[in-house]
């Protein structure tokens, strides 16, 4: 259990019942194999609804000038499978996930419905034992690395329609390098404006690489 231990203090978790992370940790499939147990759907379900909660205080608070529309196509992100995946992998989950013979060997432990799943349970587990206040500090550990992503990917609404206004002659896109595991793709690309490369620009999908090309652009524009 001393890997357990250590995960669990890797999060601040150290105070947390062991038997409710154990819960969290457990997916449906480990139940098959050993029926007794209890496995983490409930607790995902409740994490589901803590992440959300956060995710949007968060953004209400980060993103004063932002519309409700704005704001809900933010917190997609942050809470979507992909995001939760990326979460999983930082935190080291699938050396502690528990699942059945069955799911473990058909690539259970990298199959992302498992692994977000586990994420939001952990979340529940937290708010569970000790309130909101002890999921947010989970919260924050979780998303330490992806807050700030997200911050400078979103710091102007929409850039690329920005640059679009400010430079109506052709503006374009090309990606020009692609790298990463499957579960942490980064994309990088260059904006062009009339012929000239204004801007290359890093995120983790192309969409998002684009917004930091053309942002870039803008920075340059604006001098």
């Amino acid at each position: 259990m001393q890997k357990l231990r250590t995960f669990a203090q890797s999060l601040g978790l150290a105070n947390l019942n062991e038997n409710l992370l154990r819960l969290a940790l457990t997916h449906s499939s480990y139940v098959n194999d050993y029926p007794l147990e209890q496995d983490n759907e409930r607790l995902e379900f409740l994490g589901d609804a803590v992440l959300s909660i956060l995710s949007s205080e968060l953004l209400y608070a980060k993103f004063r000038g932002f519309r409700e529309g704005q704001l809900s196509r933010i917190r997609a992100n942050l809470v979507c499978e992909d995001t939760l995946v990326r979460v999983a992998y930082i935190i080291g989950l699938p050396q502690v996930m528990r699942l059945g013979k069955s799911a473990a060997g058909s690539g259970g432990y990298t199959r992302p419905s498992i692994l977000a799943g586990c994420v939001e349970a952990l979340l529940g587990a937290a708010y569970l034992e000790e309130g909101l206040e002890s999921a947010r500090e989970l919260f924050e550990r979780l998303y330490a690395t992806i807050i700030p992503e997200v911050s400078e990917e979103w710091s102007e609404a929409d850039p690329k329609s920005a640059l679009q206004e400010m430079a109506p002659e052709a503006v374009s896109y090309s990606m020009v390098e692609e790298s990463g595991p499957d579960h942490n793709r980064r994309y990088k690309t260059e904006v062009s404006v009339s012929g000239q490369v204004l801007g290359i620009g890093e995120g983790r999908s192309k969409k998002h690489s684009e917004q930091a090309a053309a942002r870039i652009a803008l920075q340059k524009l604006r001098q």
